[in-house]
């Protein structure tokens, strides 16, 4: 008789503040890079059992049904992939909610493939540290997206924290941004995220930016000085609003070169609208949707929302612990 374990794995989201898109492999191989980003207290959960409906072998639920006897049947690709990368061969039942909704720019795609994968060790009892989590739900999505996609969000998502990540072609370093409690509390408050109303799908706006590599290398290893600088603001003693939100903004300059895939007149009109009433701000994740990042003064925030007040807009808070078991 098989086995009625239940795993329920929850993964936050993140926030990447600078340095998205220098955590490319095929950037940060020939250079280096650098994120700086956070995990929020927005969660994708993932249910894993062994399945012992013998009707089919796999029950998945997600935004659809899935009810499937062979594993090149199902249609989640995520789900399929990551089966297949841990060997797998018993009846499962998968099942997963969010949240946020996907396609959002909070790396919603990332959290689930490493909660989905966390869910699967757990209940075939294999051992992982996070970095190996990160490392193999990046491979799988890589294999997605035909390697064009960057690793921070499986770092973040299985860690958690705000965190300083190096890449290089040795080896990738996670490391805590120390920070009073003060300085921390402050950012936080600071932050406000709006929602365009657009999901999107980030992959075909990777995929152009990587067809453009070569003419984003100088424009990556700018974002690398950029980042260089946000991280030198966020150590000291009493931060600066101002000046992060400032070069957070100077990062979305560059980023919209990258392709012309990043914007549109749409969130172009969404920014232009908010910007000039904060201290800087940007589109979250590839681009082409999701929600926008603001800096803003925190003692405005119920103002600024009252000036854009047909959009959504969402506070956020830290998360510590990166994907857990429940």
């Amino acid at each position: 008789m098989l086995e009625e374990k239940v795993v329920i794995t929850k993964t936050p989201l993140r926030v990447s503040l600078v340095g998205g898109g220098t955590d490319m492999p095929y950037f940060y191989n020939k250079f280096f890079g650098i994120t700086i980003s956070f995990a929020i207290k927005k969660y994708v959960y993932v249910t894993a059992k062994y399945h012992n409906n013998f009707q089919e072998k796999y029950r998945l639920n997600y935004s659809e049904t899935e009810n499937t006897n062979k594993i090149n049947n199902i249609k989640n690709v995520r789900i399929k992939e990551t089966i297949k990368e841990l060997k797998i061969t018993r009846p499962l039942y998968i099942n997963t909610f969010s949240d946020i909704p996907a396609n959002s720019g909070l790396g919603s795609s990332s959290s689930f493939t490493v909660g989905l994968l966390h869910a699967l060790f757990k209940l075939e009892k294999k051992k992982f540290s996070k970095k190996k989590l990160a490392e193999i739900a990046y491979k799988i999505e890589a294999k997605i997206t035909n390697n064009s996609l960057g690793k921070q969000d499986h770092y973040i998502a299985a860690f958690g924290g705000i965190k300083h990540i190096k890449y290089t072609q040795k080896k990738i370093t996670v490391l805590p941004i120390i920070s009073n409690k003060k300085n921390l509390k402050y950012l936080f408050n600071s932050c406000l995220l709006i929602w365009t109303g657009k999901a999107r799908q980030s992959a075909n706006v990777l995929i152009n930016q990587k067809k453009n590599a070569k003419k984003n290398y100088k424009r990556l290893n700018e974002l690398n000085k950029l980042t260089i600088n946000f991280l030198n603001e966020i150590k000291k003693k009493e931060i600066n609003i101002k000046e992060m939100g400032k070069i957070i903004s100077e990062t979305w300059q560059i980023k919209k070169n990258f392709s012309k895939l990043v914007t549109n007149d749409y969130i172009n009109k969404i920014y232009n609208k908010v910007i000039h009433k904060t201290y800087g701000g940007k589109l979250l994740g590839a681009g082409n949707g999701g929600f926008i990042l603001i800096l803003i003064n925190h003692k405005n925030k119920k103002k600024i929302i009252k000036h854009i007040k047909e959009y959504q807009c969402l506070s956020v808070d830290l998360e510590k612990n990166g994907s857990i078991v429940l």
